[in-house]
């Protein structure tokens, strides 16, 4: 794989707004925790306002270049009498600790990169927690949102493994006969069972609508609330959002959806798997402990503070689809999609919280002639 990094796509933006001073303009909307600026390129003319997120979760590399690519199809005048307003990156703190997953050719190599900040970290989700926490990033967000007053805001995510699907916070007519051509023009699978989307109701093959404020939403082991995140704020305006996904690497078990001959037995392994995985990961975690830093604005305990918040979701992710646990609720349309989406979540869950030990580890325990020698 090959992304743009965010100063690749910053590079890029500053040149188109030098080249099409009449169309494009480059502004700073706001600057991250540690005073990275906000950069935000809006492109072309008129009455109606689009607006698009990449870099929401750092471990998320497609959005640069669909911003790009959005731009020069805006300077060709594909889409007339809108302003489209790119933000180039959202947590671009995040992105600097992912730096060399960009151009990782294996899922190994950009596992080896890997960083997914604690949710009340990422911009988009801080809001919507139990205790919320507004970061400056999800301020700056919310503040172009009121100024610009967008008719659609589409955020731009991807998955490690699996297909696209789109999150909708009310529908939007049309977009699943776009989304299927897309997707088949790119020999892409259409997701038709994914975790995060569990209890939104689909409107079409890969298309799910956000359920209304109360109702379940995504597995209880994910603490945050959609209708209080940054997703919401263009309804004050009349507005919509998309949050768009993508494969990293694409899996057709992803959009099956016959049943599947043996669920309860899938669902029983794959929490046995999360929980034996998790054990490994924790057991490591602890006496790598004193070795780690500490509480502190260094970045790097921003990594250890998301190995524990991972660790801490895989128990309650385990118990919510194990059928043998007193917390079990019976999942909805267990078809192939939906077990491949679980065992998905089983193996990526435990194995993010392993990658990120071990960078860390890599770059702060101690060497064999630094270590602390035993004593008799």
């Amino acid at each position: 794989m090959n992304y743009p990094t965010p100063a690749d796509v910053t590079r890029t933006a500053k040149a188109l707004a030098t080249r099409h001073p009449d169309r494009c303009r480059l502004t700073t909307i706001g600057h991250s925790r540690r005073g990275t600026p906000l950069r935000m390129l809006s492109v072309g003319r008129g009455p109606r306002h689009a607006l698009v997120v990449a870099g929401a979760h750092p471990n998320e590399y497609v959005g640069g270049g669909t911003l790009l690519a959005l731009a020069h199809r805006a300077l060709a005048g594909e889409h007339p009498g809108t302003v489209w307003h790119l933000v180039l990156c959202l947590d671009p703190d995040g992105a600097r600790l992912n730096e060399g997953g960009h151009h990782a050719a294996t899922l190994l190599d950009q596992y080896r990169h890997f960083f997914r900040p604690a949710p009340d970290e990422q911009p988009e989700w801080a809001p919507a927690l139990p205790r919320p926490r507004y970061l400056p990033e999800s301020r700056a967000l919310l503040d172009v949102i009121r100024r610009i007053r967008p008719y659609v805001q589409i955020t731009l995510h991807s998955t490690d493994i699996g297909g696209t699907f789109a999150q909708l916070t009310r529908d939007v007519p049309g977009l699943d006969r776009t989304l299927t051509t897309s997707a088949e023009r790119l020999s892409i699978p259409v997701e038709n069972a994914p975790l995060d989307a569990l209890h939104w109701p689909a409107t079409a093959p890969g298309v799910f609508v956000l359920p209304p404020p109360g109702a379940p939403e995504r597995p209880t082991a994910f603490p945050e609330n959609a209708h209080h995140s940054t997703w919401l704020a263009p309804h004050a305006y009349g507005g919509v959002t998309a949050v768009i996904e993508v494969p990293v690497w694409a899996a057709p078990r992803f959009a099956d959806l016959t049943p599947d001959p043996a669920p309860e037995q899938r669902l029983r392994h794959w929490a046995e798997r999360l929980r034996a995985h998790t054990h490994t990961t924790r057991t490591h975690y602890e006496r790598a402990r004193p070795h780690l830093p500490p509480p502190g604005p260094d970045p790097a305990f921003s990594i250890r503070r998301a190995i524990a918040e991972t660790l801490r979701v895989c128990g309650a992710l385990a118990d919510s689809w194990d059928p043998a646990h007193p917390t079990y609720t019976p999942l909805p349309d267990l078809t192939r999609a939906r077990t491949a989406s679980i065992e998905g979540f089983a193996r990526r869950t435990p194995l993010r919280a392993a990658a990120m030990l071990l960078r860390l580890l890599d770059e702060h325990a101690p060497t064999p002639a630094t270590a602390p020698q035993r004593t008799e």
